[in-house]
């Protein structure tokens, strides 16, 4: 009889978050390893795993519920969940801690082992995943300039054939679905993990953040409809647009460095202060008040901080939760919840400390491998994106020059002669052109936006950051809708003065 149906809860089952279970998984490992090297009971390792809040969670509830509801042995517990689990690597865990449990084997020794097996599994999937990013940046710039192609052999069509509005129209669906396709694709080969928490309690950065999306959001929208309603170009709403919501993505890329940072600190922190601990064998806010902070210098403000609170007497748990909740890094939440607890059940704190750091430094690594990729995809897309909306500019402007230039000749005779020497295949007709310009404007707002999320997607992090990306692009967008149309006409002024 299955009796996992009954204890699933709903929204418990085996493919919810599946991107993020190898990213949770490490991180349940290795809590329940640091916990259980404090000597604990093995119901309260299960226990404590089951209520973390993480996509591995349910596994383990389903574990307790039945260890505890039905009077399952945990071994036996591990082996009826691990069998019934349809994701192949949670399968393989439970099943080799159904046989450990079963053996007798400590708890301790089985679970360290298996969380440093854990981090080389998630090491190994996110440079897989680094590699296939990496490919589809490339392919994702040729798509971007092959739209971009075929909008400018479009408009250019146009002038020497009559395709007619719903052919144009179809292009620029197509254009719109392939643009969303790619940043779609570049968002499921990205590795999948969780950057900034979402506590209430966060960082200044994205406090401020936040209130300015709260008031610039909407004001960039009304500025925008109202420029518009009262006639002014649209390069120039463009730019107004992307100055108004700038300041939001920037607050964020600042927030974003400072936790990339206090990432790749929060490891050496941990097993430093886990080494004093132990090495004078006192509580841990003693150890805190001696630890050098030279080499932390990011998180020298928020360990400051902590040591004012705990010296005051405030309560200890509460006083590491607000310290891991104001850095607004998941990875330093998950650590600091690990060590502090692991520390308080009686776990020696130099090796707490050397199972935390395994897991943050790891994940800190890898992100910093994550960011030559993105950073390098960010400037090249951003370049990109502003050479194609000057071509794509550029060439509308000098086949709307063209014609204005055709326009004063003798249309009748050129038409007539074209069409009898061409068998009326060509006709130039060139009323059609400016009818066009609201489309080039819209292929350029397209661009702008898709142009935003791609390296968003690639770097991963908070959403905000979103608009530092849209406001480079509009504000370019913008500055280029305004300044290449008068280049073009001066170019084929002095050509018509020749």
């Amino acid at each position: 009889m299955n009796f996992l149906g009954f204890f699933q809860k709903r929204g418990e089952k085996d493919s919810s978050n599946e991107d993020l279970l190898p990213f949770d998984l490490f991180y349940q490992l290795t809590y329940m390893s640091a916990i259980s090297s404090a000597g604990i009971q093995r119901s309260q390792i299960f226990e404590r795993a089951a209520q973390l809040p993480c996509s591995s969670a349910p596994y383990f509830r389903q574990i307790e519920a039945l260890a505890k509801s039905l009077n399952y042995d945990y071994s036996e517990a591990c082996r009826v969940v691990g069998e019934s689990a349809k994701n192949r690597e949670v399968q393989s865990l439970l099943l080799r801690l159904s046989g450990s449990l079963s053996s007798g084997e400590r708890e301790d020794d089985f679970l360290a082992r298996e969380a440093k097996v854990q981090a080389d599994i998630y090491t190994n999937q996110y440079e897989r995943d680094l590699e296939s990013l990496k490919n589809w940046t490339d392919a994702y710039i040729a798509l971007i300039i092959s739209v971009t192609l075929i909008v400018m052999v479009a408009t250019i069509s146009t002038m020497i054939y009559p395709v007619g509005t719903t052919f144009i129209m179809g292009l620029i669906a197509l254009m719109v679905a392939v643009s969303g396709l790619g940043c779609w694709l570049l968002f499921r080969v990205s590795p999948h993990e969780i950057k900034p928490h979402s506590l209430p309690h966060t960082s200044r950065e994205r406090y401020l953040a936040r209130k300015l999306a709260m008031l610039l959001l909407p004001l960039a929208a009304v500025s925008s409809l109202l420029l518009f309603s009262q006639g002014m170009e649209m390069e120039k709403i463009l730019i107004v647009a992307g100055v108004i919501v700038f300041p939001i993505g920037l607050i964020m890329v600042s927030d974003d460095g400072k936790v990339d940072r206090r990432d790749g600190e929060v490891g050496t922190f941990l097993r430093a202060l886990g080494g004093i601990g132990s090495a004078i064998g006192t509580t841990l806010t003693e150890a805190l008040s001696r630890l050098d902070l030279r080499s932390i210098r990011s998180l020298m403000p928020s360990i400051q901080t902590l040591r004012i609170r705990l010296g005051l007497g405030l309560d200890p748990g509460l006083c590491w939760r607000r310290f891991a909740a104001e850095t607004g890094s998941e990875v330093i939440r998950r650590s600091v919840d690990i060590f502090w607890e692991a520390a308080s059940l009686g776990g020696e704190p130099e090796e707490v400390g050397s199972r935390t750091s395994l897991f943050a430094t790891a994940v800190s690594q890898l992100r910093a491998r994550r960011r030559l990729t993105s950073s390098t995809f960010r400037w090249l897309s951003l370049g990109i994106h502003a050479a194609a909306v000057t071509l794509l500019v550029f060439i509308m402007r000098i086949v709307s020059s063209f014609g204005r230039m055709v326009s004063e000749l003798d249309i009748g005779s050129i038409q007539t002669s074209s069409v009898s020497a061409l068998g009326g295949v060509f006709n130039f007709d060139f009323t059609s052109i400016q009818a066009l310009q609201p489309v080039v404007i819209f292929v350029v707002l397209v661009l702008s936006v898709v142009d935003a999320v791609a390296p968003q997607v690639t770097e991963g992090g908070h959403g905000l950051k979103f608009f530092y990306y849209l406001g480079l692009t509009l504000f370019t967008s913008g500055l280029i809708l305004l300044g290449v149309p008068p280049v073009v006409d001066m170019i084929f002024g002095n050509l018509a003065s020749i």
